[in-house]
């Protein structure tokens, strides 16, 4: 299965929720450490309880439409328990990241000032970026505390992927930075 699924599990876990929500909820809370698209949640929610590994039921609403309702099953459960549990989780911190800005970069010779300008708008993005969306996050943190069950237990785990988020942003920051003032000394040269 793939880490998406395992997302969608923990947070069903939580409570039951429409794909909607979940979709919701991923773009508020795993959105600075795992993308996806609506439409991806929902394949992933289909295969998921072809799988058995969730339920749906549809709720019926007057003036908009029908809803589908999704829960976790027990074999759920139990699948998401031993990916939590597993003790090869972090063998996928070292795989390749197939970064193009970093593609671009180790060929920069062939063309330092476009370098240059790629790395300075790199490093603007990531400042901007870090300061909207770690309010963003904080707010979407504080909110799910008080909304979903064992809300205020879950909240320092959610915390540290928000400091991590930070500290990366914090570390991108600092290396384009570098790169900067070393290609700025060259072409100054």
């Amino acid at each position: 299965m793939m880490s998406l699924s395992f997302g969608l599990l923990g947070l069903l876990k939580y409570q039951d929720n429409t794909g909607y929500d979940l979709a919701k909820m991923f773009e508020n809370s795993l959105n600075s450490f795992w993308h996806a698209q609506s439409s991806q949640i929902y394949r992933e929610l289909n295969r998921m309880e072809e799988m058995g590994l969730v339920t749906s039921r549809s709720i019926i609403q007057n003036n908009r439409p029908n809803k589908r309702l999704y829960s976790i099953t027990k074999d759920g459960i139990n699948a998401f328990n031993e990916w939590i549990n597993e003790n090869n989780n972090t063998a996928t911190l070292f795989e390749n990241p197939h970064d193009p800005l970093l593609m671009r970069v180790f060929f920069g010779a062939n063309s330092p000032e476009i370098t240059l300008e790629r790395l300075k708008e790199y490093r603007d993005m990531c400042l901007a970026g870090l300061e909207q969306q770690a309010k963003g996050f904080q707010a979407n943190i504080n909110d799910y505390t008080s909304a979903i069950p064992d809300g205020e237990k879950e909240n320092m785990y959610w915390q540290m992927t928000l400091d991590f988020a930070i500290a990366q942003a914090n570390a991108t920051v600092k290396w384009a930075q570098k790169c900067i003032d070393r290609l700025e000394k060259e072409l100054n040269a």
